[in-house]
């Protein structure tokens, strides 16, 4: 583990000297990635030498098992690794692995500002349909004799009172949703009307006329609204798609460099374990 962070000081030399982040393309992704190369080097390399330290100082009965001696380094570090990052511990890696964990946040922040985008739209939803039902309010009360206010205040404002009711029973998303009765969306639509022949004091053909062209609006918004949502759950699962994509690479590369890891550690033990008695025999 000692050689590990030597070797990785040295590359993090190496690599900020020749790296440019004005001429690069993407330098936080590039300066990720080549810390993570620089980390897979380093810990093959480190455990290889730990491996060959095991099996150079293996007892001479037991020289034929340099390389198991050189598996148990690996098996060592990859725990002692697993338990300095669980306790957060970063001061063993320095910067180098800030830089690696910051560049996979990075990649992950175009999955969350989808998941803000869709719950926005959500948000944006409500307070259209919110609009256009005041809106409908207030068209049909300008209808209303200029005098009606000032006759009977109270009624109204009771008129208005109901016709909101009427309306927001009638353009109700969570009904529209469900398969209603044809009679229940007929009594409400009447509800509406009738409310809106005592808010403006149009007659019925002219409310009904009305709240056909209501109708027709609100059709077209929740279309609009539809079509939005459409795209924004077909953004939301490429971005899913590809995140479980780059989740996927990075999974099968770590359990590649583990097991690159391991073979090394081995492979250094059974060399040390050699020369050794090779230095022996020569003596």
């Amino acid at each position: 583990m000692a050689l590990q962070v030597l070797f990785m000081m040295l590359g993090a030399g190496l690599g900020f000297a020749i790296y440019n982040p004005i001429t690069e393309e993407n330098p936080v992704a590039d300066l990720s990635m080549g810390a993570a190369v620089i980390q897979g080097l380093s810990a093959v390399l480190a455990l290889w030498f730990g491996g060959w330290v095991a099996g150079r100082f293996t007892p001479v009965a037991a020289r034929d098992t340099g390389a198991l001696h050189g598996f148990s380094v690996w098996c060592t570090a990859t725990v002692a690794g697993v338990l300095i990052v669980a306790l957060g511990a970063g001061w063993v890696l320095g910067d180098l692995s800030k830089l690696v964990g910051g560049g996979l946040s990075l990649a992950g922040k175009p999955m969350a500002a989808v998941a803000g985008g869709v719950a926005d739209l959500a948000k944006d939803a409500v307070k259209q349909s919110g609009d256009t039902l005041a809106s409908f309010a207030e068209e049909a009360l300008a209808h209303r004799p200029a005098n009606a206010a000032t006759r009977a205040p109270a009624a109204g404002i009771r008129a208005k009172r109901e016709l909101g009711f009427a309306l927001a029973r009638f353009f109700n998303p969570i009904h529209e949703a469900e398969e209603s009765p044809a009679g229940d969306k007929a009594a409400k639509r009447a509800a509406v009307q009738k409310a809106l022949v005592e808010a403006s004091g149009l007659s019925e053909s002219e409310a009904e006329k009305m709240v056909a062209d209501w109708t027709a609006s609100y059709d077209r918004l929740r279309a609009d609204l539809a079509a939005a949502k459409n795209a924004a759950a077909a953004k939301a699962r490429v971005a899913a798609d590809k995140a479980a994509g780059t989740l996927a690479l990075l999974s099968l590369c770590a359990f590649a460099a583990f097991l690159l890891g391991a073979a090394s550690a081995a492979y250094g033990g059974y060399q040390g374990a050699r020369f050794a008695s090779k230095a022996e025999n020569e003596f």
